[in-house]
């Protein structure tokens, strides 16, 4: 029999004499959702958030007043969450759309006037099944994240998703550009033309490998651009430095905007690049992907 004294715990391990018997210890490093997505979790820690200035250096001094709100590169401490692998999927929102057909509100934001969450803008090139659902404004992205029992979200969490912990990534991948070596690290539109990545408009999710995030999150460069949860201000991050688990500002009439799209140059598929939308703005270019608190 094994006496008292031979049992102790050992980070999540209970070990038993020799023998280690495996006890539950935190949340799962992945799961599916519902809505049949995966979630990778993302744990506690901390990370540089925000653009350097040389990551822009080569574009005209005119363009560069756009990258103020990226300043100063400061230290965020984040919470541990799960965010989505892929972007949601065009057939995982015709999914919500059925789900919601009938009219029920209860997955809307208390400040959205519209109850319908209908794409906008698509052609036949946006509507592949596995091709990221595009054409939402941030009330829809809002209201599929809760109808999936998920939320959006922060800025500073999608950013350290992307990023990960080890420095000052312009991209998911590293410093190389999106096309870098022959290799196609994302969906965007190069100098060579819309078409030169081999997808003219969004696609499928995950077709770029090369480009995942250190945490194995894919397409947070490029493709779709994605709404995030917080408010948009220019000098939040002159404010935030050493902040924990940052919610943005508390109002505004302007969204955050991540990861760029299949349309957008390369500086504009930085990790750290920010833009913006009034919530109820859509285009062809603009999805989600969603966050849940373990």
């Amino acid at each position: 029999m094994v006496g008292r004294s031979t049992i102790k715990k050992v980070g999540c391990l209970t070990v038993l004499g020799l023998a280690l018997a495996l006890t539950s210890c935190g949340p799962s490093p992945t799961k599916i959702t519902d809505d049949g997505a995966k979630m990778i979790l993302i744990p506690a820690g901390q990370f540089q958030m925000g653009g350097q200035p040389e990551d822009v250096e080569d574009l005209p001094t005119g363009q560069l007043l756009t990258f103020h709100a990226e300043r100063p590169v400061h230290t965020v401490k984040l919470s541990t969450f799960y965010i989505d692998k892929f972007e949601v999927t065009h057939a995982q929102y015709q999914n919500f759309l059925g789900a919601v057909s009938d009219g029920e509100s209860k997955w809307n934001h208390p400040d959205q006037v519209s109850d319908t969450h209908q794409q906008r803008y698509l052609t036949d090139d946006l509507t592949g099944d596995t091709q990221p659902a595009v054409g939402l404004n941030w009330f829809d992205a809002y209201a599929y994240c809760k109808w999936a029992d998920k939320r959006l979200p922060t800025e500073a969490e999608w950013e350290y998703a992307a990023r990960g912990g080890d420095g000052v990534r312009r991209y998911p991948w590293g410093q190389d550009m999106p096309n870098a070596d022959g290799i196609w690290w994302a969906n965007y539109r190069s100098e060579a033309g819309p078409a030169a990545d081999g997808h003219r408009h969004t696609a499928p999710v995950g077709s770029y490998p090369d480009g995942v995030s250190p945490f194995g999150i894919m397409d947070m460069s490029g493709n779709a651009e994605e709404w995030v949860q917080d408010w948009y201000g220019v000098n939040y991050f002159r404010m935030t430095d050493g902040a924990e688990d940052p919610p943005g500002p508390l109002n505004g009439d302007r969204k955050v905007i991540k990861g760029g799209s299949y349309q957008a140059p390369a500086h504009q598929i930085r990790v750290a690049m920010r833009l913006y939308g009034k919530p109820h703005n859509n285009g062809p270019r603009i999805g989600v992907r969603c966050a849940m608190t373990p």
